[in-house]
């Protein structure tokens, strides 16, 4: 069961990748600041495309809220490095949910290991955590499903 609106945000560190340079993204370290916690399901994949593609086309909107974006999902730092580069390069890290394999997802209750047709994939599901530290939205989609962004910065703007 995925997590809801006022449930605490399981705080999690993993290995990422701004482009082509890898770091570590801390969840904690956004306190104060709202996060948009982007699950997809692979890399290379026609809707991932186009989602992480959309979220850095409005990159400045979703800044203008106080917002910071990490895409999350089990492929490899080194896929996700190749992957911003195919896409032009992204601004916002891409998160490696590897080892342990979805133990992210699994504490955010969107991976179903065999609900997929590809198995061992996560859910793409998007969590908004609030600068305090609490869920303050969250969706799970169809893998096919890209998530509106209009929707998303909508529920941010509630924050406000």
């Amino acid at each position: 069961m995925s997590l809801k609106a006022g449930d605490p945000a399981p705080n999690f560190k993993l290995t990422s990748a701004t482009g082509e340079v890898q770091g570590e993204f801390d969840l904690s370290a956004y306190r104060g600041k709202n996060v948009v916690i982007a699950f997809y399901p692979l890399d290379f994949t026609p809707v991932c495309q186009s989602e992480l593609g959309s979220f850095q086309a409005d990159l400045a909107k979703f800044k203008a809220t106080g917002t910071e974006i990490v895409g999350v999902c089990t492929d490899s730092i080194f896929a996700h490095i190749a992957f911003q580069k195919h896409l032009g390069g992204l601004q916002f890290p891409l998160a490696t949910d590897r080892w342990p394999y979805a133990e992210v997802a699994t504490a955010y209750g969107v991976f179903p290991p065999t609900r997929h047709p590809i198995p061992f994939i996560n859910d793409r599901a998007i969590f908004i955590v609030e600068k305090n530290g609490k869920i303050a939205w969250s969706k799970i989609y169809e893998l096919r499903e890209q998530p509106d962004n209009e929707e998303i910065l909508a529920e941010l703007k509630k924050l406000s």
